[in-house]
C-alpha cells in the first residue's frame, strides 16, 4: 500500500524566492519582539521557534518557507480574526494557523531546528 502524501505537489502554493528574501528580515524582527512577550512563556513555544528556524534555513524549500512565513506572519500581525488583546482566546486562532502550517510542512522542520529553538527559548526566558 502506497503512503498518501498529505501535501501533494499539485496543491502546494507556488513561492517567490525573491519576495521571501525581501520579507524575511522584516518578519524576523517582528517575530522576535512578539515571541519574547508572549510565546516564550507558553507551552509549544519551542514548536513555534523551530518553525521559525526552519523558515530561515537556506536548505528549506521555498514552498515550505512560504507556508511557514505566512503562518508566522499571521502570528505577528496585530489585526487578525480574533485580536490578541483578548488574551489566551486571542492567540487561539494564531495557534491554529501555525499548527496547521507546521503539520503541512513538518518534514521541513528538523531535529536541528528543534534543538536550536530549545536553546534560544531558554535564553529568552532567562532575559
Amino acid at each position: 500500500m502506497a503512503l498518501h502524501d498529505p501535501n501533494p505537489l499539485a496543491f502546494q502554493v507556488p513561492a517567490d524566492p525573491a519576495r521571501l528574501k525581501i520579507e524575511q528580515p522584516r518578519l524576523a524582527r517582528r517575530f522576535w519582539r512578539k515571541l519574547k512577550k508572549t510565546v516564550s512563556y507558553l507551552p509549544g513555544g519551542t514548536t513555534f521557534l523551530a518553525a521559525f528556524y526552519a523558515a530561515i534555513d537556506p536548505k528549506t524549500s521555498a514552498t515550505a518557507k512560504a507556508v511557514l512565513f505566512g503562518a508566522l506572519g499571521y502570528f505577528i500581525v496585530p489585526v487578525d480574526f480574533i485580536p490578541d488583546i483578548f488574551g489566551a482566546m486571542g492567540y487561539g486562532d494564531d495557534l491554529a494557523v501555525i499548527l496547521a502550517a507546521i503539520k503541512a510542512v513538518e518534514s521541513s522542520i528538523t531535529d536541528a531546528h528543534r534543538e536550536q529553538a530549545a536553546v534560544q527559548l531558554d535564553r529568552l526566558r532567562r532575559d
